[in-house]
């Protein structure tokens, strides 16, 4: 399922730095004790995540983190780079504020079925069929869409979604950064998890 806009690339940002003349030569300050650059590479190797209450499963790189958040009604899996791992935990130890937002976690969530979607197409907005990024496919033998979204935030997020096998639930697949483009790692763990999501028959 690779299409030629599914392989994003890191956007440097570039930070211009300006004085007046008459100004005084001030020392730099600080840099923060903790970082989430230079990001670590998915590993070969793989491992499975296991869904049983939803009779799911899906592959990632076995150097990511697995965090599971259970709500009444939706189960979300959150995949986490191992560098953003390192930086959040640096960050609850020296306290650098608003420090969450600058991960880029891979997301699936298993949600109820709104009851006004008949076709899968209807979960995304109208404007993202204008783009020209937006695709109909087919995951774990069910009718499926990927597409990316670009917000004025710049903040753009690449999504796939499709309606789980029991016709109950949603299941949606989401990574999103800021700036113009998704990390290729990020690109390369979430394309893992949707090409090798599967729905077996689990046992209990």
């Amino acid at each position: 399922m690779k299409t030629h806009w599914l392989t994003a690339t890191i956007v440097p940002a570039v930070l211009g730095l300006c004085c007046l003349p008459t100004a005084p030569l001030m020392a730099n300050p600080p840099s923060s004790p903790c970082s989430n650059e230079n990001r670590v590479s998915p590993s070969p190797e793989r491992r499975y995540v296991v869904v049983r209450r939803h009779d799911l499963r899906f592959q990632i790189p076995r150097n990511y983190q697995i965090i599971q958040e259970n709500e009444p009604q939706v189960e979300r899996i959150i995949i986490r780079n191992p560098t953003d791992v390192a930086f959040l935990d640096c960050a609850m130890e020296h306290g650098p504020i608003g420090a969450g937002h600058q991960v880029s976690d891979i997301r699936v969530e298993i949600k109820p079925r709104p009851s006004h979607l008949e076709r899968i197409g209807d979960f995304v907005d109208s404007a993202v069929f204008e783009t020209g990024d937006f695709v109909q496919t087919s995951l774990a033998g069910q009718e499926a869409i990927t597409w990316i979204q670009e917000f004025r935030a710049n903040y753009i997020t690449y999504n796939a979604a499709l309606f789980h096998p029991d016709g109950e639930h949603l299941v949606h697949i989401f990574v999103g950064d800021y700036g113009e483009a998704i990390a290729p790692q990020d690109v390369e763990v979430l394309e893992m998890v949707i090409e090798s999501l599967a729905f077996p028959r689990i046992s209990p």
